[in-house]
């Protein structure tokens, strides 16, 4: 109830399917006390200004009480603090005018004569109640919230039957891009700050808020967004909610998740030696903590969790964790290893705090300043790099190091001869080593230029994941989709991870999974590359220019893996402009546009420019033409495995009324095994025109928004141009007979796409006007949503005409 925003003017949508607004206003309205119960952040308050908001359409003004922790002692505080006239009636014994709608948002903070006399005015039906319930997260460290027993005498209203009770949960995946897609600003992010934002939150709506507020001040500022939500004020609304979110963990998670985040990328085996598998594999499950999907299964913790947790129980404990753990593992005498570990070990002797230094072995030394040398040689801190090669290699000389130090004095500026980078053998080198060596003598023959990694000459490894991808790439562009993603698996089996080919092969597994058909795998790859595109996973060699390549790469992936023409390539992108262009009936600058664009004879692109040619011909109304056209775009995809080009090419058949008894089966069979986001739209379509609802041969304009997934700005843009029916069973003509011209006229237009406020500026009317037709409405046919209300009334009003 802190966030200063007003009850009545709250305008962001409720996004959950567990949770409508006007559903519980409804229940209000007919006298139905609700106990809404919810972890931290699960969005209780905002229901409530949604159910505010409804009940204002309806002309009722409920009383809000907002109980505050400074008046938790004060006998009936929180009541007195309202000043609504309705209460001071109530408490003093007098029956107000007409019904009362209470609304308490946490009623934990209330005092406890307070939820006495509202579970009393409730009981004897003088109150109808709206309460918000704190209820404990999973694995949080106080199972008992109640401590004064107040959150107990109001949910005894459940347990009696005076109240009903509903159960918020967390943001799932989905629903978390959603409230992304609508939060102010979030648009001027780019999709890796996004994926990062959404797993820091952890669920939390709360958090999701503000580290997107956060984000979109430090771009909007010209500041990296990544490290606005790294390193944030003490007390900033951020930093407040992450205390309360962490602060309900159990210290023992706490304790796990801080540590695991010290030690980035540590093998799953190796943590394990330091925390229980139980708790692990539990905070894995609780989404605090990331597996990849290596053999090793390296862990990542929420960076923003971890974090906080540290902060609470203080950098010492975690210190003495970590160095107690590199103890451990110096003890093991080689038995086991962890980079990560080796690492940390290395700075703290850097630091100078090498007091256990002189006691650990020659070889082991020069083991930890290894890893440490590499490591800071790849992420380009030459500077530590050759410090601690140095290090090492007082103790033990060995050709690595010699080779980590001429490689950091090199980038330095300061060249190679000191460490006689000639007189390496590279057969006395391990094949990291050799590889490394090849990047080295790269680097000196350009005159010791400090240079970045990823710029140096391959090895033979990078060399054959080129091919790899090169055969994935041309299988593509000949619709062999089988085959890119083969060659792309195997380019990412032998790709580093965290380096730049690897998320290469990972975007070209991602857009040949999705161009087989195969959508949830193909979105199993695009989540690996978020993670990769996280500025904290520290990436062995994606500088600025290879992440803005990927991003836009990544863009022109999801773009054709929806059944976009647009891409990186530049005719693909010029021939998606134009379909574009045509479809929003521009078909004179769509025309001159093809017409310049040259295109060349691979199978893709050539399809491509049959499928926008077409598209033009329909939206010229030239049917006949596009016919022809559409029947030779069919021809170049049959016979291919590419589900989601196919689907277009025979929906454009059924539109155009050219397509055969086989083909009309063979794009149900592609719509039936593909899981692709279309899939289900499409059929609903295909279901509506072979029902004959609808004959209109301009659906062929509108199949692009059909690739996209239904959700958040995607979503809206689906409304707006999809003109079909449900497929609800039809309505009986009586039951839709009891709405009024106005309420069938709104209903239309909600089917149409139009929200409220753009429905109320056509009709010239109130939004609350329109909300109100729209809640009536609902109600009198017994709908659950105004997405459903529309659709029924579109199909009735169809009905109704060919009657």
């Amino acid at each position: 109830m802190s966030e200063g925003r007003s009850w009545t003017s709250w305008s962001e949508p409720v996004i959950g399917a567990d949770r409508d607004a006007a559903a519980l206003a409804g229940s209000l309205l007919t006298g139905t006390s609700v106990i809404v119960a919810g972890a931290r952040g699960s969005g209780r308050s905002h229901l409530l200004r949604a159910v505010v908001r409804e009940a204002a359409a309806h002309g009722v003004a409920p009383v809000v009480i907002r109980p505050s922790t400074v008046l938790a002692d004060v006998p009936f505080g929180a009541l007195d603090a309202a000043g609504d006239p309705r209460m001071i009636d109530l408490r003093r014994g007098r029956v107000p005018d007409g019904d009362v709608v209470v609304l308490v948002d946490d009623v934990h903070a209330l005092d406890v004569d307070s939820a006495r006399f509202l579970a009393r005015c409730v009981a004897d039906g003088r109150v109808t109640l709206l309460a918000t319930l704190l209820i404990p997260r999973a694995r949080a460290r106080r199972v008992d919230l109640d401590t004064t027993g107040v959150g107990q005498t109001i949910l005894s209203l459940w347990l009696d039957g005076l109240a009903e009770r509903l159960d918020l949960s967390e943001l799932t995946p989905a629903d978390s891009e959603k409230l992304l897609a609508v939060l102010p600003g979030a648009s001027t992010l780019d999709a890796s700050i996004c994926g990062a934002i959404l797993w820091r939150a952890d669920g939390s709506r709360t958090l999701l808020r503000e580290l997107v507020a956060e984000a979109v001040g430090a771009v909007a500022a010209g500041r990296d967004p990544f490290a606005a939500i790294r390193d944030t004020p003490p007390h900033s609304r951020l930093s407040v909610a992450l205390a309360l979110h962490t602060g309900d963990l159990a210290e023992a998670d706490q304790e796990c998740l801080a540590f695991l985040n010290r030690l980035a990328h540590v093998e799953f085996s190796v943590a394990t030696r330091f925390a229980s598998h139980t708790r692990i594999e539990a905070l894995i499950t609780a989404g605090l903590v990331h597996s990849d999907d290596s053999p090793a299964r390296r862990l990542t913790a929420n960076e923003a969790i971890a974090r906080e947790a540290e902060r609470q129980l203080g950098s010492a404990r975690i210190d003495a964790l970590v160095a107690a753990a590199g103890a451990r593992m110096l003890e093991a005498d080689g038995e086991w290893w962890c980079t990560p570990l080796a690492v940390s070990i290395a700075e703290r002797w850097h630091r100078g705090d090498d007091t256990a230094d002189a006691r650990v072995p020659p070889a082991l030394r020069s083991r930890v300043a290894l890893d440490a040398s590499r490591q800071a040689n790849d992420r380009g801190d030459a500077a530590h790099a050759a410090a601690h090669a140095a290090r090492g290699l007082r103790a033990l000389d060995s050709p690595e190091l010699r080779l980590e130090a001429a490689f950091a004095l090199a980038q330095l500026g300061t060249g190679s001869d000191a460490v006689a980078i000639d007189e390496i053998d590279p057969g006395d080198l391990d094949d990291e080593g050799r590889g490394r060596l090849a990047r080295l003598r790269a680097v000196v023959a350009d005159r010791g230029l400090a240079v970045p990694l990823y710029a140096a000459t391959r090895g033979d490894a990078d060399a054959e994941i080129e091919r790899h991808l090169d055969e994935s790439a041309r299988a593509g562009a000949s619709f062999a989709w089988s085959r890119a993603v083969e060659a792309a698996e195997r380019a990412l089996a032998l790709s580093t991870e965290r380096s730049a080919t690897h998320l290469r092969a990972r975007l070209s597994a991602g857009m040949a999974e999705s161009f087989r058909g195969r959508w949830g795998r193909a979105r199993a790859h695009f989540d690996e590359v978020e993670r990769l595109l996280d500025a904290r996973q520290r990436p062995v060699d994606i500088g600025a220019t290879q992440r803005l390549s990927a991003l836009l790469e990544w863009e022109a992936v999801r773009a054709k893996s929806a059944g976009s023409l647009a891409g990186p390539d530049a005719d693909l992108a010029e021939l998606g402009l134009a379909e574009a262009l045509a479809a929003s009936g521009r078909t004179t600058d769509a025309r001159a546009m093809l017409a310049r664009i040259e295109t060349g004879d691979e199978l893709y692109v050539r399809h491509a420019r049959t499928s926008v040619e077409t598209t033009v011909l329909m939206a010229e109304g030239r049917t006949d033409e596009a016919r022809v056209t559409a029947r030779t775009a069919a021809a170049l995809s049959a016979g291919h495995e590419v589900p989601p080009v196919r689907a277009r090419d025979l929906f454009r058949l059924v539109v155009l009324q050219d397509i055969t008894p086989a083909e009309s089966e063979e794009l149900r069979e592609l719509l039936r095994t593909t899981d692709l986001p279309l899939a289900v739209e499409l059929r609903r379509r295909l279901d509506a025109w072979e029902a004959g609802d609808v004959h209109d041969a301009g659906e062929g304009l509108r199949l692009h928004p059909l690739w996209s997934v239904d959700d958040g700005a995607d979503g809206a843009r689906l409304g707006r141009l999809s003109r079909f029916p449900s497929p609800t069973p039809s309505v009986e003509t009586p039951a839709l007979n009891v709405l009024t011209r106005r309420e069938r006229e709104i209903a239309l237009l909600v089917e149409q796409g139009h929200t409220n406020r753009e429905i109320a500026a056509r009709l010239y009317l109130s939004v609350r006007t329109v909300e109100s037709h729209v809640y009536q409405a609902r109600a009198k046919i017994g709908v659950a949503s105004r997405g459903e209300l529309g659709r029924l009334v579109a199909q009735w009003e169809n009905q109704q005409s060919r009657a």
